[in-house]
C-alpha cells in the first residue's frame, strides 16, 4: 500500500517542472524592501507633519532635533530600502524583459516611478537645504517646511500608487491573449 501512494505522490500529472527558479528568492525580499520602504516614508512623513515645525518657536532646539531626526530617517533608512526595491525589480525585469516591457501596467509604473523619485528626491532636498541654512530668513524656512510637507505626502501617494498598480496589474485597455496569441496558436 506505501508503494501505490508513493507512487501517486511522484506522479507529475499536471506536467510542471518542479522549482519556479531565482523569482521566489527575489519575490520575497521585494515585499519586505516596499513593506520597510512604504513604512519608513510614511513614519517621516507623519514625524514630520505630526511635529508642527512651524509653529515651533525659533530658538527651540526640538526643530533642530526634528529635522535631523527626519533627514537621518530619510537617508539611513528609507533610500536604501528604495534602492533594494529598484535593484530587485531590475532583476525580476530582466528575467523576461521583452514580456513585461510590453505590458501596459508596467510602462505605467515605470513612468510613475520616472515622476515621483526624482521628483520626492529634488523637491524634498531643496527644501530640507532651505531649513538648514541658517542664513535663510524665517519666512523662508516656514515655506520650505510646509513645501516639505507636500513633497514628503506626495512622494508617499505616488510611492503608494506604484504599488498599487504593479499589485494590481489593470489591463489599461491591453488584450494580452489577443495582441500577443501564443506561437502554437498562429
Amino acid at each position: 500500500m506505501n508503494t501505490v501512494l508513493d507512487e501517486r505522490r511522484a506522479a507529475n500529472i499536471h506536467a510542471r517542472r518542479g522549482g519556479r527558479g531565482v523569482r521566489p528568492w527575489l519575490l520575497v525580499p521585494k515585499v519586505v524592501a516596499i513593506a520597510l520602504y512604504l513604512g519608513g516614508l510614511a513614519a517621516v512623513t507623519f514625524i514630520w507633519v505630526g511635529s508642527n515645525y512651524n509653529a515651533m518657536p525659533v530658538d527651540d532646539p526640538r526643530r533642530a532635533w526634528v529635522l535631523n531626526l527626519v533627514g537621518r530617517l530619510m537617508v539611513f533608512f528609507v533610500v536604501p530600502a528604495l534602492l533594494v526595491v529598484m535593484l530587485l525589480g531590475v532583476l525580476l525585469l530582466l528575467q523576461h524583459p521583452g514580456i513585461y516591457l510590453r505590458m501596459r501596467w508596467l510602462q505605467a509604473k515605470l513612468l510613475v516611478l520616472v515622476l515621483v523619485i526624482p521628483f520626492g528626491h529634488f523637491w524634498c532636498r531643496t527644501q530640507t537645504l532651505t531649513l538648514r541654512d541658517p542664513a535663510a530668513p524665517l519666512e523662508a524656512q516656514r515655506i520650505a517646511a510646509r513645501r516639505l510637507s507636500y513633497g514628503l505626502a506626495g512622494t508617499l501617494i505616488g510611492s503608494i500608487g506604484v504599488v498599487v498598480i504593479g499589485r494590481s496589474r489593470p489591463r489599461l485597455g491591453q488584450n494580452w491573449a489577443r495582441d500577443y496569441p501564443m506561437p502554437f496558436e498562429k
